[in-house]
């Protein structure tokens, strides 16, 4: 692996900062000054709610204990913290199957499921919502006793990013990763990127050039996606070149699927429409599709994965921001998906990324800079925004000529991180871009 460099911080168009913010006085912290820069420290929960501090001896949300001479009337303390639920993994009320006959749906509608979308050809996939009284385990035994090939929960998906936790200087990554490569790319390097993602804003002005297509699927019974977590993505790869946020491939022409929804203020995507974007993908030929999220394990998206993968198209997805304790997320954890998470400008890894052995590269993720959602730019954190760096690598490879396995010349010129080798917290280390230009066509 070749040696790591500290290149420091390079800006493209002059350093951006915003202006600092002191802490609140009195003694008491401001949001941002714990663990801005991500130390590599993780909640031992895997949340991702910022309340408390990482040094407190207190379980989180406790109010420490007072002595007997205690001076302060207890009206005075702290209320404790109540944890708020964790988010639903999947619909409580709905199933989804696959290569369903009209007959079978017939059946399930004699048997009191409603049927919700899909349903017709060419992929006879059916949402369901299930009869009131059953469970979600109950309604799947009951559909699996007519002899479908596949019935699964609706789970959900959710992008992996986190509020900014800091208001410091921004500035660009794109350096820690060689890009751009040295010598210039002397090639035309225009991959056709698939990006599943929330809606974007296609007026923000860093995408004024962009050659940008966005399908809106939508979650069913939800309201529409925000353009926050989607914009910020998409600008990381189509930025203007000549902008304050410099796209990796500002050529690239990016096909965006947007399966989210929101409802009761939550932004998410369910299986349904989450496979339906990787199938519509597919369809149009990208040549890599990139994944800024993660949620469990569903038989349907892993049958839609496998599809794409036997399609030749690589799948690039975030590992998610559980936390290092946390079981695997999906797809990431899907065999011969490639796995990201994010490393800070020191090169430690985000305290909340995901680790485990399907761990395959590092990138930036941490304060990286990139769009808001109206205009202007903003410090961006979390393993959704390490997925464009690895992304562009990926078609950088296939451009090269490494189509078969372009995972296999990143890992070799990663730049190793922790463990030799592969790990299960980096992964073959931070990946380095490399030149799109095939051998023969590069200047000399």
């Amino acid at each position: 692996m070749p040696e790591r460099v500290l290149r420091g911080w390079l800006p493209l168009a002059g350093v951006l900062a915003l202006g600092s913010l002191a802490p609140v006085a009195l003694g008491v912290a401001a949001p941002w000054a714990h663990a801005a820069w991500a130390d590599s420290s993780s909640d031992s929960s895997g949340s991702s709610d910022d309340s408390g501090s990482d040094d407190s001896d207190d379980a989180p949300g406790m109010v420490p204990d007072a002595p007997d001479d205690d001076p302060w009337p207890i009206v005075n303390r702290p209320a404790p913290v109540v944890a708020a639920p964790p988010p639903p993994v999947q619909a409580p009320d709905e199933i989804v199957v696959a290569a369903v006959e009209m007959d079978d749906l017939r059946r399930l509608e004699d048997r009191g499921f409603a049927l919700l979308a899909g349903g017709a050809l060419p992929e006879r996939r059916a949402l369901l919502r299930i009869p009131p009284g059953l469970t979600v385990a109950e309604a799947l035994a009951v559909a699996t006793s007519f002899a479908l090939p596949r019935a699964v929960p609706n789970t959900y998906y959710r992008t992996q990013a986190v509020p900014a936790e800091c208001t410091g200087a921004i500035c660009v990554d794109w350096a820690e990763v060689g890009w751009p490569p040295e010598p210039a790319a002397a090639c035309p390097f225009r991959p056709h990127i698939g990006v599943i993602d929330t809606g974007v804003n296609g007026a923000h002005e860093m995408l004024a050039a962009a050659d940008l297509t966005v399908e809106t699927i939508g979650a069913t019974g939800a309201g529409p996606s925000e353009a926050r977590h989607g914009t910020a993505i998409v600008v990381m790869f189509a930025g203007d070149p000549a902008g304050r946020v410099p796209g990796l491939v500002p050529e690239a022409r990016i096909l965006v699927m947007d399966p989210f929804g929101t409802t009761d203020g939550e932004e998410r995507a369910d299986v349904f429409g989450l496979v339906e974007a990787i199938e519509r993908l597919v369809e149009a030929g990208v040549e890599v599709i990139s994944m800024s999220l993660a949620g469990e394990a569903n038989a349907l998206l892993e049958a839609a994965v496998i599809e794409a993968q036997a399609a030749e198209i690589p799948v690039v997805a975030a590992v998610g921001n559980a936390g290092p304790s946390a079981a695997p997320l999906y797809p990431a954890a899907y065999p011969g998906v490639v796995a990201v998470t994010a490393v800070d400008r020191g090169g430690a890894v985000y305290r909340r990324a995901v680790q485990g052995a399907h761990v395959q590269f590092a990138a930036p993720g941490v304060e990286v800079a990139t769009a808001a959602s109206i205009s202007g730019i903003r410090p961006q954190t979390g393993t959704s925004f390490a997925v464009p760096f690895v992304t562009t690598a990926i078609a950088a490879a296939r451009a090269a000529g490494h189509g078969a396995d372009p995972a296999a010349l990143l890992a070799a010129g990663a730049v190793d991180l922790g463990a030799p080798a592969h790990d299960a917290v980096f992964g073959w280390g931070l990946v380095q871009i490399p030149n799109p230009c095939p051998a023969e066509s590069m200047i000399r």
